[in-house]
């Protein structure tokens, strides 16, 4: 909720100065800047359509607990991980528009915003020490805690569509990407995340691409989901991206981690349910760590997580929002 909050008054804020001062460009447009007015117009419809462009999910400080798989952990391992969470001090927003497919007057009918947010905080890992044959771990437990700097990015794609009310065109979201979040310096890369579901085997290979709000995952409650993430090593940590659903992914030793998740209702507890085209937009990720992140205590935090929207069958989100 805070982090919405938040959104929406960094991105209120881009509106206002824009409206009062007339300045024609933002972070540097890729395209060359149309009237101040459009990109107000464009901020203002992002900034109350939180839930398109906020996950919910990284910024969390629930813990991650870490299970033993095969291969992961080794006998000269420094540390025993036990579990992990992060704790977000600092975060910093930023906002790039882009504008293009000028209509007959010149202005533009398409707008793509791309929200960043630099996380600053600490990596925790609370850490054990082997025990004997009946207790892997003893009672001793530490905290070892590390710098973390990540790097939050999304897009949103809008186009303008004329209305009966507004014949010059109203601003509405269309699409949205998925979430990266990239550790400063990280080595870690998510290749491909294999998503299997009842109907359904798709591999996505980039989290930027915009998913049309018609076309996000459908995923049906009391089903089971098969998540298979590839990255660059064999020796990763991988693990599910879902306030009380994380946990490890099984190491196949092949540079790919499977986890099966048992889709919950989302929607129990989540407050009156909202109107037709408007369910509910939740979030769930994988997030692969660098295996001295968690298992050396001199080793930096190196992490990529990628976060993807989701509504639950039968709902359905409109075309355009709002």
């Amino acid at each position: 909720m805070r982090s919405r909050l938040l959104l929406a008054v960094s991105l209120l804020a881009v509106a206002g100065s824009l409206a009062g001062c007339g300045k024609t460009s933002v972070n540097s447009p890729i395209t060359t800047a149309p009237p101040s007015l459009d990109q107000a117009e464009v901020a203002s419809v992002v900034a109350i359509e939180p839930e398109v462009v906020e996950d919910g999910q990284f910024e969390s400080t629930e813990a991650t607990v870490l299970g033993a798989s095969p291969g992961a952990t080794g006998a000269l391992a420094a540390i025993h991980p036990l579990h992990f969470w992060r704790v977000i001090t600092g975060v910093e927003r930023r906002f790039e528009f882009a504008f293009a497919d000028s209509d007959s007057t010149g202005r533009p009918t398409t707008a793509i915003v791309t929200v960043h947010k630099l996380l600053a905080g600490r990596f925790n890992i609370l850490t054990g020490v082997p025990g004997g044959d009946e207790t892997p771990i003893d009672s001793s437990v530490s905290v070892i805690r590390k710098p973390l700097a990540d790097h939050w990015v999304r897009r949103i794609l809008l186009k303008r569509i004329p209305t009966a009310e507004s014949p010059r065109g109203v601003w509405r979201v269309v699409a949205t990407s998925g979430v990266k979040v990239t550790s400063r310096g990280a080595t870690t890369r998510i290749e491909s995340l294999r998503f299997q579901t009842a109907g359904v085997d798709t591999t996505l290979t980039e989290p930027l691409d915009f998913f049309h709000l018609r076309r996000i995952l459908k995923l049906v409650p009391g089903t089971p989901v098969t998540l298979t993430v590839t990255t660059l090593r064999n020796d990763d940590v991988v693990v599910m991206c879902r306030f009380g659903h994380r946990f490890r992914f099984h190491n196949n030793g092949d540079n790919t981690y499977t986890g099966v998740w048992q889709v919950p209702d989302l929607r129990a507890g989540n407050g009156p349910r909202p109107g037709p085209g408007r369910p509910p937009v939740f979030h769930f990720g994988v997030n692969a760590l660098s295996h001295g992140t968690l298992f050396d205590d001199e080793a930096p935090y190196d992490s990529q997580a990628w976060l993807l929207p989701v509504v639950l069958a039968p709902d359905q989100v409109a075309d355009a929002l709002p």
